[in-house]
Protein backbone atom coordinates (compact mmCIF):
# COMPACT_ATOMS: atom_id res chain seq x y z
CA UNK A 1 0.00 0.00 0.00
CA UNK A 2 1.88 3.47 -0.77
CA UNK A 3 1.29 6.12 1.93
CA UNK A 4 -0.45 9.43 0.25
CA UNK A 5 1.95 12.23 0.20
CA UNK A 6 2.39 15.09 3.34
CA UNK A 7 1.16 18.19 2.30
CA UNK A 8 4.09 20.87 2.72
CA UNK A 9 2.52 23.18 5.69
CA UNK A 10 5.99 25.21 5.97
CA UNK A 11 5.59 25.86 2.09
CA UNK A 12 2.05 26.53 2.43
CA UNK A 13 2.51 29.26 5.50
CA UNK A 14 5.04 30.69 3.93
CA UNK A 15 2.73 31.25 0.45
CA UNK A 16 -0.07 32.63 3.05
CA UNK A 17 2.13 35.03 4.41
CA UNK A 18 3.48 36.61 1.26
CA UNK A 19 -0.17 36.85 0.15
CA UNK A 20 -1.25 38.07 3.23
CA UNK A 21 1.68 41.06 3.49
CA UNK A 22 1.08 42.27 -0.24
CA UNK A 23 -2.63 42.37 0.08
CA UNK A 24 -1.88 44.26 3.18
CA UNK A 25 0.80 46.82 1.74
CA UNK A 26 -1.61 47.54 -1.21
CA UNK A 27 -4.36 48.39 1.19
CA UNK A 28 -1.81 50.76 3.50
CA UNK A 29 -0.15 52.58 0.21
CA UNK A 30 -3.97 52.94 -0.76
CA UNK A 31 -5.29 54.14 2.78
CA UNK A 32 -2.01 56.31 3.13
CA UNK A 33 -2.27 57.77 -0.49
CA UNK A 34 -5.97 58.67 0.01
CA UNK A 35 -6.22 62.56 0.46
CA UNK A 36 -9.73 61.74 2.81
CA UNK A 37 -7.21 59.86 5.60
CA UNK A 38 -4.49 62.00 5.27
CA UNK A 39 -7.03 64.98 5.75
CA UNK A 40 -8.06 63.61 8.61
CA UNK A 41 -4.43 62.37 10.08
CA UNK A 42 -3.64 66.28 9.62
CA UNK A 43 -7.01 67.93 11.64
CA UNK A 44 -5.52 65.19 14.33
CA UNK A 45 -2.34 66.13 14.34
CA UNK A 46 -3.71 69.52 14.51
CA UNK A 47 -5.84 68.96 17.28
CA UNK A 48 -3.52 67.73 19.15
CA UNK A 49 -0.98 70.01 18.82
CA UNK A 50 -3.45 72.80 20.17
CA UNK A 51 -4.61 70.90 22.91
CA UNK A 52 -0.98 70.35 24.07
CA UNK A 53 -0.24 74.12 23.58
CA UNK A 54 -3.07 74.71 26.00
CA UNK A 55 -2.03 72.45 28.30
CA UNK A 56 1.40 73.76 28.59
CA UNK A 57 0.34 77.27 28.62
CA UNK A 58 -2.31 75.93 31.86
CA UNK A 59 0.66 74.35 33.38
CA UNK A 60 3.24 77.57 32.96
CA UNK A 61 0.24 79.87 34.67
CA UNK A 62 -0.40 77.27 37.34
CA UNK A 63 3.21 76.97 38.23
CA UNK A 64 3.21 80.98 38.20
CA UNK A 65 0.27 81.82 40.59
CA UNK A 66 2.43 78.90 42.60
CA UNK A 67 5.34 81.32 42.30
CA UNK A 68 7.44 78.18 40.84
CA UNK A 69 9.63 78.61 37.65
CA UNK A 70 8.09 77.70 34.37
CA UNK A 71 9.10 75.91 31.60
CA UNK A 72 10.52 78.63 29.56
CA UNK A 73 11.97 80.11 32.74
CA UNK A 74 14.27 76.41 33.32
CA UNK A 75 15.38 76.73 29.73
CA UNK A 76 16.21 79.91 29.94
CA UNK A 77 18.25 79.14 33.37
CA UNK A 78 19.43 75.85 31.70
CA UNK A 79 20.80 77.81 28.45
CA UNK A 80 22.33 80.50 30.84
CA UNK A 81 24.03 77.30 32.67
CA UNK A 82 25.25 75.93 29.33
CA UNK A 83 27.15 79.25 28.31
CA UNK A 84 28.85 79.31 31.55
CA UNK A 85 29.89 75.84 31.43
CA UNK A 86 31.50 76.93 28.19
CA UNK A 87 33.45 79.68 29.62
CA UNK A 88 34.60 78.02 32.18
CA UNK A 89 35.68 75.41 30.25
CA UNK A 90 37.37 78.26 28.17
CA UNK A 91 38.75 79.88 31.41
CA UNK A 92 40.42 76.68 32.34
CA UNK A 93 41.93 75.89 29.08
CA UNK A 94 43.54 79.41 29.15
CA UNK A 95 44.91 78.58 32.66
CA UNK A 96 46.44 75.09 31.38
CA UNK A 97 48.21 77.02 28.87
CA UNK A 98 49.44 79.33 31.52
CA UNK A 99 50.67 77.10 33.75
CA UNK A 100 52.31 75.20 30.71
CA UNK A 101 54.10 78.69 29.67
CA UNK A 102 54.86 79.32 33.37
CA UNK A 103 56.52 75.98 33.42
CA UNK A 104 58.18 76.45 30.28
CA UNK A 105 59.71 79.76 31.50
CA UNK A 106 60.45 78.46 34.93
CA UNK A 107 62.92 76.00 32.83
CA UNK A 108 64.52 78.25 30.68
CA UNK A 109 65.25 80.50 33.64
CA UNK A 110 66.71 78.27 36.15
CA UNK A 111 68.72 76.62 32.29
CA UNK A 112 69.74 80.30 32.44
CA UNK A 113 70.95 80.30 35.51
CA UNK A 114 72.76 77.28 35.76
CA UNK A 115 74.80 78.49 32.47
CA UNK A 116 75.74 81.34 34.13
CA UNK A 117 76.74 79.97 37.31
CA UNK A 118 78.60 77.59 35.38
CA UNK A 119 80.03 80.94 33.40
CA UNK A 120 81.08 82.47 36.45
CA UNK A 121 83.05 79.22 37.59
CA UNK A 122 84.88 79.08 34.25
CA UNK A 123 85.72 82.75 34.81
CA UNK A 124 87.12 82.01 38.22
CA UNK A 125 88.96 79.51 37.39
CA UNK A 126 90.37 81.44 34.18
CA UNK A 127 91.09 84.35 36.64
CA UNK A 128 92.85 82.36 39.34
CA UNK A 129 94.83 80.69 36.58
CA UNK A 130 96.15 84.28 35.31
CA UNK A 131 96.60 85.47 38.81
CA UNK A 132 98.60 82.42 39.66
CA UNK A 133 100.58 83.57 36.10
CA UNK A 134 100.81 86.80 37.58
CA UNK A 135 101.89 85.94 40.67
CA UNK A 136 105.06 83.78 39.24
CA UNK A 137 105.77 86.39 36.89
CA UNK A 138 105.95 89.11 39.13
CA UNK A 139 107.58 86.73 42.05
CA UNK A 140 111.25 87.81 42.38
CA UNK A 141 113.93 85.63 42.37
CA UNK A 142 115.76 85.31 45.35
CA UNK A 143 118.75 86.45 43.79
CA UNK A 144 117.34 90.36 42.95
CA UNK A 145 117.32 92.34 45.52
CA UNK A 146 115.59 94.93 43.25
CA UNK A 147 112.38 92.76 42.80
CA UNK A 148 112.16 92.17 46.00
CA UNK A 149 112.02 96.35 46.53
CA UNK A 150 109.66 97.34 44.08
CA UNK A 151 107.02 94.58 44.67
CA UNK A 152 103.80 95.90 46.97
CA UNK A 153 103.70 94.46 50.31
CA UNK A 154 101.68 91.20 50.34
CA UNK A 155 98.41 93.05 52.43
CA UNK A 156 98.08 95.84 49.49
CA UNK A 157 97.25 93.28 47.01
CA UNK A 158 94.75 91.06 48.74
CA UNK A 159 91.34 91.43 48.04
CA UNK A 160 88.90 91.33 50.91
CA UNK A 161 87.37 88.15 51.29
CA UNK A 162 88.84 86.49 48.00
Amino acid sequence: MASAPQPDFQKLGDEMYKHWEKAMTQWWDTTLESPAFLGAMGKNLESAARARGQYEKAVDQSLEKMHLPTRGDLVRVARVAALLEERLLQQEDHVLELKDRLARMEKEVVEARIEAAEARLELRETLAAIRGELATARAPSPASPVAKADAPPAAATRRKGK
